[in-house]
């Protein structure tokens, strides 16, 4: 069944998940441009880095204040590779065994995995709490995979496929960038804002032109395509 020979009261409740995955998506498109403003900024202080508010907290017991002195100076000199070899001598020493591939937690023992984690700073609320990495890599792809082959698919509109495919390549585009730069954090084309600008415009585009397809569709009186 097409979205437009629905229910009145089935195409109310889509109408509302749209609705709500545009806030959703809204709102961590706010959040990553905020951790992407203060990567671009000054070092953060060590009070404001994850990965030291993680130390001076649930992961106190296991390490000493002189190596968590010691991850705070390496937040503070702008978590350089440069600088990550005392770093990682104590991250093989303590962390290896229960974050390296494969043990109970995620692996988080090279200079890609801990560098997002010493430049996202602390703040409350849910996106915060997923990471920056989650949601490049798994809550944007997932509000696009549910809001095009849910919605978008079901239209009538003969272009729908070209929109999906559009939708997917920004989603692809700004998990694939993401994930570059944390390993090229010094590079001219990853130290920048325009990229990341670029990703999370791209997406905001994609799903605003998915959801207008859908509400016409739901909505406006059939017509011809």
């Amino acid at each position: 069944m097409s979205l437009r020979d629905q229910p009145s009261s089935q195409r109310a409740f889509a109408t509302f998940v749209v609705l709500a995955l545009a806030a959703l998506l809204a709102s961590g498109l706010a959040f990553a441009l905020r951790q992407e403003r203060a990567r671009a900024a000054a070092p953060p202080p060590a009070a404001k880095s994850r990965l030291v508010a993680v130390l001076e907290g649930v992961m106190a017991p296991n390490v000493t204040p002189a190596e968590t002195e010691t991850f705070r100076i390496w937040v503070q000199g702008g978590a350089t590779r440069e600088g990550f070899a005392p770093v990682e001598a104590i991250v093989a020493n303590k962390c290896s065994a229960c974050h390296s591939p494969g043990a109970q937690f995620p692996p988080i023992t090279g200079y890609e995995d801990l560098r997002p984690l010493a430049v996202e700073t602390v703040s409350s609320g849910l996106f915060a709490l997923i990471g920056a990495r989650s949601l490049h890599l798994i809550v944007f792809p997932l509000l696009f995979l549910v809001a095009a082959f849910g919605y978008l698919r079901r239209t009538a509109w003969r272009g729908r496929r070209l929109l999906m495919g559009f939708c997917a390549a920004a989603v692809a585009f700004d998990a694939a960038q993401w994930w570059l730069r944390q390993g090229h954090p010094g590079a001219p084309w990853a130290s920048g804002m325009a990229l990341a600008w670029l990703a999370l415009a791209l997406l905001g585009l994609a799903f605003l032109a998915l959801a207008a397809v859908v509400l016409k569709e739901l909505w406006l009186e059939p017509r011809s395509y």
